[in-house]
């Protein structure tokens, strides 16, 4: 095979069906196809393409070392049907994509040549970092395209797992606590936990169900619920959060990072509670406890114990979350307080595409 720019030319027998029946390679004038490595050892494997030589992979992974890597993604989604359009030869087709995606895919009984693309694709190592912010700009350019954000995830047994990643706009019913529930509370006395929180005691009435928990005829508060309650509802005094926090305050809402997500999901009527359970920070409740399952698991992106720094751990907490049918949900702090939030599920059934086999 001769090599070219982007690949190596394929003008076997094989070569028209391969692109007319499975979208692979990228066709050029005269007959033939240009495949990338990947591709081409895709095809080695599945089409009965013979490679340039017995040493080629060692040495194309010499000069390229993600290229087994990029087999088994190419396998994994190949193998059920799906077909793949790479980056480089996108511009070739006219299709617009982010410059962060590596692939289009169509489904199985699709073609690029005259259908839409359904999803664009990613893929991480396991141990490669967790960047949610970036993960959430992506995501949202894909869906204003109408197509699915895929994330292919691989180890170093070659093994691969699939994430759907989507905007989420996790919602609750309960009503927020407006600034008099909160100057109601910060009037009350109190005494302070060992982790930096509240204990109220015979208070007849609790002015909000979303505030702390009941305990001992009294009301816990945590230290980012004290932090809250006392900074809203004393603007006036001389009160330091940093007296009893150690989050990264925010400046322009004189709250930590953390005090502001937390007002943000009370906002949208979330009722949060402990996610010590489920390795995160909270799990979130659409009304009371004890009424309905709680549908949301999130995390603090400032909780140094649960922070999310690659995609093995990523993995962990998803697979987690949909195995007790909840929704794992990262806050992305957008912009000093603007919290967008980012799903990362398993998909369905018939769209968790893994290698089917180990080489």
């Amino acid at each position: 095979m001769e090599r070219v720019e982007g690949g190596w030319i394929y003008d076997g027998p094989a070569a028209e069906r391969l692109w007319h029946k499975s979208a692979i390679g990228r066709p050029i004038t005269g007959g033939g196809l240009v495949l990338e490595a990947c591709e081409l050892i895709f095809c080695r494997d599945h089409r009965h393409v013979e490679l340039p030589s017995d040493d080629w992979i060692l040495n194309v992974t010499n000069e390229y070392s993600d290229v087994i890597a990029e087999g088994a993604i190419m396998e994994a989604l190949r193998v059920p049907g799906n077909k793949v359009v790479l980056k480089s030869n996108l511009e070739h087709m006219g299709l617009e994509y982010s410059e962060k995606t590596w692939g289009l895919r169509w489904e199985s009984d699709m073609h690029p040549r005259k259908d839409p693309p359904v999803a664009e694709v990613r893929w991480f190592t396991s141990e490669e970092g967790f960047d949610g912010s970036e993960l959430y700009e992506w995501t949202k350019e894909v869906e204003n395209r109408g197509r699915v954000a895929e994330s292919l995830v691989i180890d170093e047994e070659m093994s691969v797992v699939t994430y759907h990643l989507s905007m989420a706009d996790p919602n609750g019913q309960l009503v927020p606590p407006s600034n008099d529930v909160f100057e109601e509370i910060s009037s009350y006395s109190y005494a302070e936990t060992h982790t930096g929180g509240a204990f109220f005691a015979d208070i007849q009435v609790w002015p909000s169900e979303t505030i702390g928990v009941s305990i001992h005829g009294g009301r816990q508060l945590d230290w980012v619920e004290r932090e809250l309650v006392h900074f809203i509802g004393r603007p006036s005094k001389d009160f330091h959060v940093d007296s009893f926090s150690t989050g990264i305050t925010n400046p322009d809402l004189g709250l930590t990072r953390t005090a502001s997500l937390l007002k943000e999901l009370w906002d949208r009527g979330l009722n949060t509670r402990p996610g010590f359970k489920f390795g995160t920070t909270w799990r979130c409740y659409t009304g009371s406890v004890g009424e309905d399952h709680a549908p949301w698991l999130i995390n603090d992106p400032d909780d140094k114990e649960k922070v999310v720094g690659n995609w093995a751990r990523a993995c962990l907490t998803s697979r987690l979350a949909s195995g007790v049918n909840k929704h794992w949900v990262c806050p992305i702090d957008v912009d000093a307080g603007d919290w967008g939030f980012l799903k990362i599920s398993r998909p369905p059934a018939d769209s968790r595409w893994s290698n089917p086999s180990k080489r």
